[in-house]
Parts: structure tokens; C-alpha cells; sequence
């Protein structure tokens, strides 16, 4: 396995009258042949159902570069499935600490949950001294660090896509984390933040059980 690069997140909606066997075949064959492209490190399904009005299935891709990432989405547009959102970006060592923004383990076990959003900075974020940016980072993730159940991913993709950041988490406890996030938009940073959403939480299960909340049970 090479360098893992890239983490990408596409979300799909299942069309009106589409949720038949025929396309939940389709779409179990692209999983099981996506996670073989060249490439690709790790994909794993989460459903989405009740939780978000947009989008019924997601799909965590871990890739070693770009291009794998991109042919994990070619093959789900031969389903049915209609893309509702790609959030991704690259994996690089924060500027501020020169460490990895990323504690979770890909590939390894999966908790319970996955939140994923992207976010922006404000202008006045950049204007500001290095020396400020790296203080209040280093408050942001002190107060992160304190919820050690919580693994989180950062993603750069600054000037490449309409985010400057992706960020995702992974919890077994979604009210756990809702603490979290209410602890680290009581920072001093977080006036700086420009646009943090649409958020999407999704609950990981195996391909078999996101497939069977999402389509329904096999007749």
C-alpha cells in the first residue's frame, strides 16, 4: 500500500421509485468493485436514512491519490444512485503544529458514527499573524483533544474546491459529540469561521446492513 492522500465522502439519494432489488444489486456490485480499483485504500458505506433530507447512503473513500478517488465515483454513476454532494481533499501536515490533523485509523474499525462538514475561513482569518492563527489553533485543539472518545480527520483543499477544509469526525455517542462542537464554538477562534456546513451524520454498518435500511429488506 502506497501513501494514503486523499479522503473523499459522496453522498447519493436513491430516486423516487427506484428503491428496488435491481438497483440495490447495482449498487452492491460497484462497492465491492470500487474497493478493488488501484488506489484505493479503504471504502466504507454509512447510512444516512431519517437523518438527512438529501442524501440516503454515504461512502467514505480513502485513496492514495486523486485519480483512484475519481474512479470510485465513475463506477457509482453506473448505478442509479444520484450524487447529492462530494466532499474531499488531501492529507498534509497542519502549518501551525507541522503534525497530521488526522487520529483516526484507515483501514482499522470503524465506530459508530461519522460527521463530516466542510468549513471556511473569514478573510480576516488570513490577516491575521501566523503567531495569532497558531495561539488560537493551539486553543481549538486543546479543547478537541479533551473528548479522547472522538477521532477526527482534516482534509485541505484550499483554492482547488469551493471549501478551504473538510473536516470529519468519528464517535459512537452523536450527543457526546454534540458537547464537543458546542465546547470548540465557545473558542476565540470562532468568529473566523466563515461557513461550516451542510453537515452530514451518517451510521456505519456493513454493505448488507446499510443496504438494507436504505432499499429495504431482500424479497
Amino acid at each position: 500500500m502506497g501513501e494514503l492522500k486523499v479522503h473523499g465522502f459522496l453522498y447519493y439519494r436513491v430516486p423516487r421509485g427506484l428503491r428496488t432489488r435491481e438497483v440495490r444489486k447495482k449498487v452492491h456490485d460497484a462497492v465491492e468493485e470500487a474497493q478493488k480499483i488501484p488506489g484505493v485504500v479503504a471504502l466504507y458505506p454509512y447510512s444516512l436514512v431519517g437523518l438527512r433530507a438529501s442524501a440516503d447512503v454515504g461512502f467514505w473513500v480513502a485513496a492514495e491519490y486523486i485519480e483512484a478517488y475519481q474512479s470510485v465515483g465513475s463506477r457509482f454513476l453506473q448505478t442509479n444512485l444520484e450524487l447529492a454532494a462530494s466532499l474531499w481533499g488531501f492529507v498534509r501536515p497542519s502549518q501551525y503544529t507541522g503534525q497530521s490533523g488526522i487520529s483516526v485509523e484507515v483501514p482499522g474499525e470503524r465506530k459508530r458514527f461519522l460527521v463530516v462538514y466542510p468549513f471556511i475561513k473569514t478573510h480576516d482569518w488570513y490577516q491575521l499573524s501566523t503567531d495569532d492563527r497558531r495561539a488560537l489553533m493551539k486553543d481549538h485543539a486543546r479543547v478537541g483533544h479533551s473528548f479522547k472518545e472522538i477521532e477526527q480527520l482534516l482534509a485541505y483543499c484550499t483554492g482547488i474546491a469551493d471549501w478551504e477544509f473538510v473536516v470529519g469526525y468519528e464517535m459512537d455517542d452523536l450527543l457526546h459529540f454534540s458537547e464537543l462542537v458546542m465546547a470548540l464554538r465557545s473558542t476565540e477562534g470562532r468568529p473566523y469561521t466563515r461557513r461550516d456546513t451542510p453537515i452530514y451524520t451518517g451510521r456505519f454498518g456493513s454493505l448488507q446492513e446499510v443496504l438494507q435500511e436504505v432499499f429495504g429488506e431482500e424479497d
